[in-house]
């Protein structure tokens, strides 16, 4: 043991996971399911604990369904993740986001829910003014995260919520 070892960083154990105890605080490193006490890291490899419910195949993507998860202190949605096959290296399915999308009667109303407790959460979003009349896109950032909230309203009013790692 050198002089200069006591500055040199300790490696931290890759097995061992901290669960975070506030899904909000989390984000910066990954997505927190709340109810099941789960903390998956953004990057890490989706099939590597099968912790999700259902595995679609698409032409050009897979989409891995999460199940109806709470994640951000209390804020309870069903979530999947899309992995586009042009975007991923070799065969690893890599957490870049989790999102959920309802085109249901009220999806104006489920907006409204979603963006007022991510703001109170979040603090304010940033609004995209470039949007056409009826829709609405919200943003937050959380160091490389990038929490998002449309609201579609062309035929059918569509909500989009996503959150992403985005590096």
């Amino acid at each position: 043991m050198g002089l200069l070892s006591i500055f040199k960083r300790k490696k931290e154990d890759p097995g061992v996971v901290t669960v975070p105890s506030n899904g909000a605080n989390a984000l910066a490193d990954g997505i927190l399911f709340e109810e099941e006490g789960i903390f998956l890291k953004w990057g890490v490899d989706i099939e590597a604990d099968k912790l999700y419910v259902k595995k679609e195949f698409r032409a050009d993507r897979t989409i891995y369904q999460w199940g109806e998860r709470t994640i951000l202190n209390g804020l309870k949605l069903p979530l999947k993740t899309v992995c586009w096959n042009h975007k991923q290296h070799g065969d690893t399915k890599s957490l870049e986001s989790v999102e959920f999308l309802s085109e249901e009667m009220d999806a104006e109303g489920q907006f409204k829910t979603i963006r007022d407790h991510l703001d109170a959460i979040l603090g304010k979003s940033r609004q995209d003014e470039d949007m056409e009349p009826g829709e609405i896109a919200l943003e937050w950032r959380i160091k490389a995260v990038k929490v998002a909230l449309n609201l579609y309203n062309k035929e059918r009013p569509k909500i989009k919520f996503e959150i992403g790692w985005w590096v």
